[in-house]
Order: structure tokens, then C-alpha cells, then sequence
């Protein structure tokens, strides 16, 4: 009898728990003894055994991926398989080189095998790299589909783990009267949402790809970094797998960024509708922070997107005119010390870790011990209600607007089943 593989993954507490969960867990020919962790101390730990399923009663250790050479000699690993959401191409040649010179083969998992069919039919927003406009877009399509009288879930991949919790199920203060869905079994979530929903739109992180089967896949790409669209991994598959392709930013870059980005993408997939679109920030609110002192709240994984410079809240803090923003540095209790020691460059925001009770708590104390005159929300949740703020807050996002908003329409009214 063959003794099965063994196997260690390499992630970022997401891909990694979704390849596990959609291709190891139920194969007793592959034996799965750790998954790694790089820079994410929230994960550390076990991933525990009512996701990790039957074969794996003790669950399975979370690794630090800087060991991964003495992993690979110690556990007897025979294979390392690659499941990040985002790395540059060279990062995950350096990651391959030390995984074969341990001794251990290393594998990319065709990220097809891993999309889960869906009854209900799925658009999925993808990019080519971090911060082209993801989740401004699902928010166009959603009110977009919202208008048509169509019921409509989003499932969202959490950019940080939020616990090993059940499916999380809430409404967004972004996207009135849509129901969005997040967690790490997405064979779950998907069946919630199915239950549901008339349309699913997927909202990644970074630039991964779509746990769910898409009937109409759209990827961003970012003029500003033209010439990159092949840089980043997964971000190229994600090009060559879209139906659409969204040329976001378009109001910040110069003609000859545009057609340089858009000349990259047809080289990579000339079968792609491409299409253009400006990213307003827009501001709820603006009137009660303009000139004033100002703490500006982002998420915290805008903190991949090189110090928070395309976060929603510093734009609107700019184009308010605010007197000065304050830094929560010297203030930050909790598990924003330990942010800002990963993420010393983000200083002059406050990024939330997530919106889990501790988390939020962290937040508030941290806003409280913080003076300013007001604050910008660029958060998707209401945290003047959430946190009971006593300061005048406005709420900053960025948009989607499509230079052809009827051929988008027509493109997502033929992948719904809508006569066009």
C-alpha cells in the first residue's frame, strides 16, 4: 500500500485554506502536516479540526514560513505547494528555489480545479495587482443588479483571517439592501448565499482569483502602473482567465499610460472586451471635516498597497482641504501595536484590523485616545453608529465610472440570464 504524500502549503490564510479544503481534505492519498504563515502572527496556531475535516482529527499546524527549509527535513515533506493570494513573480521563483533546494518538489495548483460550481450565477472582480479598484467596482455592479429587481449576495474573501469562525453573514453600510458573506469554507458560504441570492458577486483580495466557477469574470488593471500587468502572481492568470477587462483610473493617468496598459493586456489576452472607467473618491459628509484637524480610518489591507497611498480616506482628506491629520501612533492599544510595529510606514492612519468585538474595541480606544476636531471613515462599515463616535465623521470610498456604462451593462445583463 502506497503511503500517502506529504505535503506542507504555503499561503496567506486563504488561498492555502481553500486549496486544502477543495482538493486535500477528503484524499487519503495526500497528507497535508502544516500550512505556513508569513508576517500573519494572527494565524499562528492550528487550523482546527471541524474545517480541517475527519483526517485530521488534531487539525493542522500553522507554520512559520521562515523555517520552511527545516520544515521541509523535519517533516519529511515531499511536496510544497503554492497558495498565495498575491506575490511578485520573483518572489515566488525565490519561494520555488527554496522549497526544490530543501529537497522538496513545489507545485502551482491550476486555480480551475479549485473554483467551486455555483446554481446561481457568479461575476467575479479580480486584479492584476492590489489596488485597482476591487471592491468600488462590485459596489457599481451591485446597485447596478439591485436596480434591475435582482436579489444579490457578495461573497468576500477577507483580506485578514477573522478567527476560525463559521460563515460570517452581514450587511454592508457600503451596499444598501445586499447581503455579503466571508469565512474559510466557502463550500458553506456558497450554499448560504445560493439560498439566497439571484446573482453572487465574488470581491477578492489583492489580485487572487475566484474561489467560485464565473459566468462573467472581470479583471481591473491600473494605468498608473502600466507595463506591470504581468508582474504580480496570480494577477497574470487572472488576465488570461477574464471575459472583461476594467482599465480603472483612467481620470489619473496620462493617454499614453492608458494605451500602454491597455496594448499589455492584449498581448496577454486579445480575446478580452476591454473597457475604460474613472475611480472618484467620493465623500458623505465632507462638510463636517473640511479644514479641520482629521484621523483618517482605512482597512488594513490597503497596508499592501505601498503605505496606504491610494486609500480612500487620505484622498478625501486631500481633497477636503483638512487643516492637518493626526497620527493614532503614539495611542494604538492592543492589536494595532502590533500593526503598526509590521506596517511602520502607515502611521498617518489608523488601519483596522477587522471588525471582530476585540477588534473594534482597539479601534474606539484607540480613536478616543487620539485628538482631532473630526474623523474620515473609509471603512465599509458605519463606525460612527458601530463605535458611538461624538466627533463629526465623513465617509470617503472610491467609485466606479465606466466611460461605456451601457456595453458594461449589456455584458452583465447577458451573464445573468437578462434579455439585453
Amino acid at each position: 500500500m502506497h503511503q500517502p504524500r506529504r505535503t506542507l502549503i504555503v499561503g496567506t490564510a486563504g488561498r492555502d485554506f481553500h486549496v486544502f479544503n477543495t482538493l486535500y481534505r477528503t484524499d487519503p492519498h495526500e497528507l497535508v502536516l502544516g500550512f505556513t504563515a508569513a508576517d500573519t502572527p494572527e494565524t499562528e496556531g492550528s487550523y482546527p479540526s471541524f474545517l480541517a475535516g475527519a483526517l485530521y482529527p488534531d487539525g493542522i499546524p500553522i507554520l512559520p514560513e521562515s523555517q520552511l527549509e527545516q520544515l521541509v527535513d523535519s517533516l519529511g515533506i515531499d511536496e510544497v505547494v503554492f497558495a498565495y493570494s498575491e506575490l511578485g513573480c520573483s518572489q515566488v521563483v525565490r519561494l520555488a528555489a527554496r522549497a526544490l533546494a530543501a529537497g522538496a518538489d513545489f507545485r502551482l495548483v491550476s486555480p480551475l480545479r479549485s473554483m467551486l460550481p455555483s446554481t446561481t450565477p457568479v461575476i467575479a472582480v479580480t486584479a492584476a495587482s492590489s489596488g485597482a479598484g476591487k471592491t468600488p467596482t462590485v459596489a457599481y455592479l451591485a446597485e447596478l443588479l439591485v436596480s434591475w429587481d435582482l436579489r444579490v449576495a457578495v461573497i468576500r474573501q477577507p483580506a485578514r483571517p477573522q478567527g476560525f469562525s463559521r460563515p460570517v453573514r452581514e450587511q454592508d453600510a457600503s451596499l444598501p439592501g445586499v447581503w455579503t458573506y466571508s469565512g474559510l469554507d466557502y463550500a458553506e458560504i456558497l450554499a448560504a448565499a445560493e439560498a439566497e441570492a439571484d446573482v453572487i458577486l465574488w470581491d477578492g483580495v489583492g489580485n487572487d482569483l475566484p474561489f467560485l466557477e464565473p459566468k462573467l469574470h472581470i479583471a481591473l488593471t491600473d494605468p498608473l502602473r502600466a507595463g506591470e500587468e504581468a508582474d504580480y502572481f496570480p494577477g497574470e492568470v487572472g488576465l488570461r482567465l477574464a471575459d472583461v477587462v476594467i482599465i480603472t483610473k483612467c481620470e489619473s493617468a496620462g493617454i499614453e499610460q492608458i494605451e500602454k496598459c491597455e496594448s499589455g493586456i492584449y498581448a496577454i489576452n486579445p480575446a478580452a472586451t476591454v473597457l475604460t472607467a474613472d475611480s472618484p473618491v467620493l465623500v458623505d459628509g465632507g462638510e463636517r471635516v473640511s479644514g479641520r484637524t482629521v484621523v483618517v480610518v482605512e482597512e488594513a489591507h490597503t497596508l499592501s498597497l505601498g503605505a496606504m497611498k491610494p486609500g480612500a480616506g487620505l484622498a478625501a482628506a486631500r481633497l477636503l482641504g483638512v487643516s492637518a491629520i493626526i497620527s493614532p501612533l503614539p495611542q494604538a492599544v492592543g492589536s494595532l501595536v502590533e500593526l503598526y510595529r509590521l506596517h511602520p510606514e502607515a502611521q498617518s492612519v489608523l488601519p483596522t484590523p477587522g471588525f471582530a468585538p476585540s477588534d473594534l474595541a482597539d479601534l474606539k480606544a484607540t480613536l478616543e485616545a487620539t485628538g482631532s476636531e473630526a474623523i474620515i471613515n473609509a471603512t465599509r462599515i458605519d463606525l460612527a453608529a458601530v463605535l458611538g463616535l461624538d466627533r463629526p465623521v465623513a465617509r470617503a470610498a472610491f467609485a466606479l465610472s465606466p466611460h461605456d456604462p451601457d456595453q458594461l451593462a449589456r455584458l452583465v445583463r447577458a451573464a445573468v440570464g437578462l434579455p439585453g
